[in-house]
């Protein structure tokens, strides 16, 4: 019995740590929308502040004169090689450092460098988009930046409603966690206890 425990625990533990690995390994640009080398955020990075030729979102209903459009149109287009610039080096970067990861060869200076390109890259891509935004603002009316302004604060109470539910979430799912460990905790007290 306290060999059968032993070997269940051994095997949890060998997966568990093995998890973080594999999520390391695999390739970015799967499924997650928070990964930067070549999903979601890469994409929307290559197209600047923006997202290509479409108005941003949060302009939309906000009744642009067609010279704002046009200003707008023309900061967009302006822009977009250089952020594509950066996100190429961003990803080249990481690819690298998972490359080093994974490697006999692993280099802690080279994957320094690495890290410090690759935040380089997506620290300059957010100084473009804040000073673009900035840009925007101002080539609004007061009325417009009034109803922007309204939009920013129910966007931010639909985001925190969201982060409470999802914080109750993980704290069922760390209770659930909890539970198990106690559980298999108990159960190695009980296997020890029975070879004793």
């Amino acid at each position: 019995m306290k060999n059968l425990a032993l070997r269940s625990f051994l095997v949890a533990s060998t997966i568990a740590l093995a998890i973080p690995f594999a999520a390391q390994a695999r390739p970015m640009g799967g499924h997650g929308h928070a990964q930067c080398d070549g999903g979601a955020m890469s994409m929307q990075a290559e197209r600047g502040m923006f997202g290509g030729d479409k108005m941003p979102r949060m302009l939309r209903g906000l009744n642009l004169t067609e010279a704002q459009q046009d200003q707008i149109f023309k900061m967009m287009h302006e822009q977009q090689p250089t952020m594509r610039e950066k996100a190429k080096e961003m990803r080249a970067a990481r690819k690298e450092m998972r490359d080093m990861m994974m490697s006999d060869n692993y280099d802690e200076a080279k994957v320094k460098t690495l890290t410090e390109r690759s935040a380089q890259a997506m620290a300059e891509m957010a100084q473009m988009r804040a000073r673009g935004a900035n840009e925007v603002y101002k080539l609004l009316t007061p009325e417009q930046r009034k109803t922007l302004e309204e939009r920013k604060t129910r966007m931010q109470e639909r985001m925190k409603e969201r982060m409470e539910k999802r914080g109750d979430r993980m704290e069922k799912r760390g209770d659930r966690s909890q539970q198990r460990g106690d559980r298999m905790a108990q159960l190695m007290d009980d296997n020890s206890d029975d070879d004793n």
